[in-house]
């Protein structure tokens, strides 16, 4: 049950109506503001996050690495679910300072992005009726 307290919590501000109503309405809430658990960036948004002091500081072979990183096609994973693949983990160990101003700029844009309702309180999908009755028959 405590898996649901999200949803329980958040049910009742929902607008009244119909329980397919709140399902659309819940299912469609966004928020911003953290960081999520997964994320996907470009190679340039994480380029122009980087920190040109910081970046000169790194040996030539993790400036290459870096810059490899940053030139692949596609999307690259990222969030607080994701360090210990290539692209988090990369940037934890090349800029350990986790205060220092590359960091930070990630955290932020991070932070920017808009995320499901359900998928920042740690649900793995949309919200379902079966989700309903499993927290204690919300209607």
């Amino acid at each position: 049950m405590s898996y649901y307290t999200a949803l329980i919590n958040e049910w009742p501000n929902l607008t009244p109506g119909t329980t397919a109503a709140k399902l659309a309405q819940i299912n469609a809430l966004t928020v911003s503001g953290a960081v999520p658990t997964t994320l996907y960036v470009s190679g340039a948004q994480l380029l122009n996050c980087i920190n040109w002091a910081e970046f000169a500081a790194l040996t030539a072979a993790q400036q290459s690495n870096l810059l490899m990183l940053c030139v692949n096609d596609g999307l690259l994973l990222g969030g607080s679910a994701n360090i210990g693949f290539m692209a988090d983990g990369m940037i934890l160990a090349y800029f350990p300072n986790h205060s220092g101003p590359t960091i930070v700029a990630l955290t932020a844009l991070a932070q920017a992005s808009v995320q499901p309702w359900w998928q920042a309180n740690g649900y793995s999908s949309p919200i379902t009726q079966s989700d309903l009755t499993a927290a204690g028959g919300l209607s």
